[in-house]
């Protein structure tokens, strides 16, 4: 009976590290999906990718905020002298709110191309408490004044429409300063 028994638990404990196993292997493929061109298929190096991706996003980030805290230095005065005539404050020229499953949306946030813009766009984002799970930045070749940052979000209000989101990010874009057209 004691032998019997042994093995009940030895089979009970294979069936818990499969579980593990397969949950981790489920943990990587997503974080390698998160990772830009890796195509990596051990975890190893499916680690070192991510580590540096993340080590290359504070290092873009830290340049951004320098950036920032020197246009703030400057107060502006450069930017109102800049040639065309127009403004170079900040704007969010189109929000784009689709509807994934349930609480899942993707947010594509046009807006003109400029230094510090693709913080202050993230800042709206985070401002509002979403749930962020990717978020990436692109600028295309036929419209290379313009960035388009996509964001794959999670709202803890389950029956958000796509409206009601996109009112949501243009109010918090406002609230913190970015003009919105």
């Amino acid at each position: 009976m004691d032998r019997n028994e042994n093995l009940w638990f030895s089979d009970e404990k294979v069936e818990e590290d499969n579980q593990d196993t397969a949950a981790t292997l489920h943990q990587l493929q997503i974080l390698q999906s998160l990772i830009p061109n890796s195509n990596k298929t051990d975890a190893r190096s499916i680690l070192e990718d991510a580590s540096d991706y993340v080590q290359k996003i504070q290092q873009e980030m830290e340049q951004i905020e320098k950036e920032l805290s020197q246009r703030s230095e400057d107060n502006g005065s450069s930017s109102r002298s800049r040639s065309s005539g127009s403004s170079s404050a900040p704007k969010i020229l189109r929000v784009v709110t689709e509807k994934l499953v349930e609480s899942r949306f993707v947010v594509k946030i046009s807006s003109n191309k400029g230094p510090g813009v693709a913080a202050q766009v993230q800042r709206v984002l985070e401002s509002l408490e979403l749930d962020m799970e990717m978020t990436s930045i692109s600028v295309q070749e036929k419209t290379p004044f313009e960035m388009l940052t996509t964001a794959i979000v999670e709202v803890t209000k389950e029956t958000m429409t796509e409206e009601e989101l996109h009112d949501l990010i243009t109010k918090g874009a406002e609230r913190l300063g970015l003009l919105v057209h």
